[in-house]
């Protein structure tokens, strides 16, 4: 399953960047404000995390599995056990339990809780990461990175604006290493071609040669050295753990400290038909430090209140539990956490019932969530865009800003 979802995603990305490094209740929604973030990080659930088992615990009934809710740093907020770090600093974050989504695939739920649009074949849709990248300063270095995953990809807002995708931090850095100590060839292989080049022209070719020049100007840029761990105190390394997870929410932060503007950390594994609570406590162990250090530092360096800070999956999962003691595929309520970038933390919003199998209260869509991260941003989530086809086309499918958010 991961290995197809991760060649969908490669085919979604597109552009240079993807390949370079690859190994309804009318108070409720408010109008767009003027742009308070400027950055946004998003950690994503890749599977579909369970959110019984982590921000909408049922404890006590049949549903509520093997976990108890903890109290948090919110009165009244109350979440699973296995997250006790992220329990004390929810006052800087808040839980929305009511989104309802129309898709249970992961593919198609993956596309749209990247881009707030159903998945229409023939018809791309740009990416959140795409979007932000296109609205926000131009930079010298990649806009919208992602780390662990290829990444979904800009559609009609062109190459520029697709993500720099870096699977494995260690390798991306050997890669820019060995680059630099190739850099005097490189210069003199391509005066030589020039004239060879000009007589005999190629698009792929150029398109080649473009993209080692573009990845060639990043070493002088602070984008290389914002993925060299190393230069982080060992103490400052600990905080964020050994797992590959906890490593890329460093480099993640150091990249937004270095001019990023969307940064997308994957932590895979919550697709948990067998074996949900064991599964989810592990994973939980691995997001509940990082998380928590990520909180901490963009707070203390004063980038939080610039910063949007995003947790997500493609769905959710069943309040019943299987036969295998898993949790299978459930879209009607799926759970996000949110806060950072002028978004308040310490809410709920939406409600679920007493098992959790459906919204009760606050019913919010995939497309209010977009808006309310393009409203962060000041930007107008009914915004138009010219496409490759000569129409235009929304930024989001009718979404409005959640005004509990706002």
């Amino acid at each position: 399953m991961m290995t197809n979802r991760r060649g969908f995603l490669a085919g979604a990305a597109g552009g240079f960047f993807a390949y370079a490094l690859r190994n309804g209740g009318g108070d409720l929604f408010a109008q767009a404000a003027p742009a308070r973030a400027k950055r946004c990080l998003v950690l994503w659930m890749d599977g579909g995390p369970s959110q019984i088992d982590t921000f909408d615990p049922k404890p006590g009934e049949e549903t509520g599995g093997d976990f108890k809710a903890i109290g948090t740093a919110v009165p009244g907020l109350r979440i699973g056990e296995p997250l006790p770090q992220i329990a004390r600093r929810m006052d800087k974050l808040s839980v929305i339990r009511s989104i309802r989504s129309s898709e249970g695939d992961h593919l198609r739920g993956q596309y749209l809780l990247h881009t707030g649009f159903p998945l229409v074949e023939g018809f791309g849709r740009p990416a959140a990461g795409a979007v932000v990248s296109k609205e926000t300063p131009e930079a010298k270095f990649p806009k919208y990175v992602t780390l662990g995953a290829p990444g979904f990809g800009p559609a009609f807002l062109g190459p520029a604006h697709a993500p720099f995708a870096i699977e494995e931090i260690p390798k991306a850095l050997a890669t820019f290493r060995a680059l630099a100590g190739r850099r005097e060839r490189i210069r003199l292989s391509r005066e030589l071609d020039r004239e060879f080049d000009a007589a005999h022209p190629s698009p792929a070719l150029d398109g080649r040669g473009e993209t080692v020049r573009k990845i060639e100007e990043l070493l002088d840029t602070p984008f290389v050295r914002a993925l060299d761990l190393e230069r982080e105190p060992a103490r400052e390394r600990g905080r964020y753990g050994p797992h590959p997870f906890g490593q890329r929410c460093l480099a993640a932060r150091r990249l937004l400290e270095a001019g990023a503007t969307f940064v997308e950390v994957h932590l895979d594994g919550w697709d948990t038909h067998v074996e949900n609570f064991a599964r989810v406590g592990e994973l939980c162990g691995v997001l509940d430090g990082p998380w928590a250090a990520l909180v901490d530092d963009l707070d203390a360096k004063g980038l939080l209140a610039e910063t949007v800070l995003l947790w997500m999956g493609e769905f959710g999962r069943t309040p019943g539990i299987n036969a295998r003691r898993g949790r299978d595929h459930y879209p009607r309520v799926t759970c996000a956490v949110v806060g950072g970038g002028g978004i308040p933390g310490g809410r709920i919003v939406g409600e679920t019932d007493r098992l959790g199998t459906s919204v009760v209260k606050d019913p919010v869509t995939v497309p209010d969530l977009f808006a309310t991260l393009f409203a962060a941003f000041g930007i107008d989530p009914a915004r138009r865009f010219r496409t490759e086809f000569g129409g235009t086309a929304t930024l989001t499918d009718g979404g409005r800003p959640i005004r509990a958010l706002a």
